[in-house]
């Protein structure tokens, strides 16, 4: 009966009208929070059907839509702390991942660690919590005749979409992830429009947008047959994501290409790139090597025109078009100490054998890919001792942050695994080429040759010979 309404009733049916209606509206609201809940609910496939559901609420792509039928993607987007403060537009759910119940909370709500469990506080002052090591969904409610994917989560001084998992951390009771759970789609612009320059063509959107569905798609593989509360990080651990954008070339490429990754056979393949290769492009068996082979010295530079025949079908020999990009070649100076106690700590974070040594006193590369590219350093100590290990791991853990030291500035980083140290006495310099690891696709070379007219297909074609280009959905 509506508020405006004006009926006259019989004294003695008017209570029992009164209780009916209220037992009406408390059913309502107990089949919206049931409705909102088992749209959060977790699938094998990661794809929950609602095409069923005819309530007024349900909880925005917690885990797919009917209308979006591509993956979704479970992004970490903070690490490992003790509190987090989410904001949204209208109410909010929170439910225990594979629960049928949950609970409206008015936001913005307050996150925070309790004993190995959750507590989340709202802006009313109510408090729930969660027991030991139960993940929790928290999403903003979509009611019934609004657009779908208009809800948006602001955390950390950027907005997401999709909904949210608080997930604790095992090995600390005072810690949690929080990982956005996303479409595939949704997620593609917010790593594009951080991995590349605004201004670059839009024939290199779509190249990139292509390589990272498929490095995303391929990692959420790994991750879920792993048993991992997570399928990427949105650090350059995996992808830089910098949740919802407005960038509309990066919103254009994502359309243009949905759905197309690059394949192996009936498989995903690995698409990895990077920004400069310096002229030098390398395989990822040369930068991450399952085992270190007995080293050797080797010093092998191979040319266009007389390339070992195992590397020509691999893409590492083609043209170079990065020369212009600034990191191309570089020079970086760092204390020998400071540089010394970042080794160690490493080493100690690795399980490494580096934390074994002393003061820096010698870095030699002692192996080369067969493009000539830094692949095996030897670190040697003032005291005689040394340790093997990749130019990679050097280059991780020359830029490792430790506490008591000062942050690295982008320029004062080592900015890819191919170097020539040369250890001073009180300075140590790095001297190379080229920015990141150097495998797959060299962003600033796809951009070149978009500048000189080739189309995206082609483009992924010459970065990833041995894959084909394929659209999956």
């Amino acid at each position: 009966m509506s508020a405006g309404s004006r009926t006259h009733q019989h004294p003695s049916s008017h209570g029992s009208v009164l209780r009916l209606a209220l037992c009406l509206f408390a059913g309502a609201l107990l089949a919206t929070a049931l409705l909102v809940a088992w749209s959060c609910k977790t699938t094998r496939s990661g794809v929950v059907p609602l095409s069923g559901n005819s309530g007024g609420l349900n909880i925005s792509s917690a885990e797919g839509a009917e209308s979006r039928p591509e993956p979704m993607m479970r992004v970490r987007i903070a690490r490992q702390v003790d509190s987090a403060e989410i904001e949204g537009r209208g109410p909010w759910l929170i439910a225990v991942e594979g629960a049928r119940t949950g609970e409206i909370l008015t936001g913005p709500l307050t996150i925070s660690s309790s004993a190995g469990g959750i507590r989340v506080a709202d802006v009313s002052g109510h408090i729930r919590g969660f027991g030991p090591g139960t993940p929790v969904y928290a999403g903003p409610v979509q009611r019934r005749g609004e657009q779908a994917g208009n809800e948006i989560i602001n955390l950390g001084g950027y907005r997401y979409p999709g909904t949210l998992r608080i997930v604790p951390i095992e090995s600390d009771q005072n810690a949690f992830d929080v990982v956005n759970v996303v479409e595939v789609e949704r997620y593609i612009p917010g790593v594009i429009s951080k991995e590349i320059f605004p201004h670059w063509d839009e024939t290199t959107f779509m190249v990139q947008a292509v390589a990272a569905r498929t490095y995303a798609l391929q990692r959420r593989e790994g991750a879920r047959k792993a048993g991992r509360h997570y399928d990427v990080d949105d650090s350059t651990m995996d992808q830089v994501y910098g949740g919802l954008t407005g960038q509309r070339v990066a919103l254009r490429a994502t359309e243009a290409t949905r759905g197309v990754v690059l394949t192996n056979g009936s498989r995903l393949g690995e698409a990895l790139y990077s920004a400069v290769c310096g002229g030098k492009p390398a395989l990822a068996e040369e930068i991450w090597p399952k085992e270190i082979a007995p080293v050797t010295i080797q010093n092998v530079r191979y040319s266009a025109a007389t390339p070992p025949p195992k590397y020509v079908d691999l893409g590492l020999f083609r043209k170079i078009y990065c020369q212009n990009a600034q990191w191309y070649e570089w020079e970086v100076a760092r204390r020998t100490d400071e540089l010394t106690k970042r080794l160690q700590a490493w080493g100690m974070d690795r399980k490494h054998d580096l934390a074994k040594l002393g003061t820096l006193r010698s870095v030699e590369v002692v192996q080369r890919t067969q493009t000539g590219r830094s692949m095996l350093v030897k670190v040697t100590d003032t005291k005689g001792e040394s340790v093997t290990l990749t130019a990679e791991q050097l280059r991780n853990a020359a830029n490792f942050a430790v506490n008591g030291l000062p942050d690295l500035t982008s320029v004062a980083r080592v900015h890819s695994n191919d170097f020539e140290v040369r250890v001073g006495r009180g300075v140590t310099v790095f001297k190379g080429s080229g920015h990141g690891h150097g495998v797959g696709m060299c962003q600033n070379c796809a951009e070149g040759m978009a500048e000189r007219g080739d189309d995206w297909r082609t483009i992924l074609q010459t970065f990833y010979p041995e894959l084909q280009v394929t659209r999956i959905y």
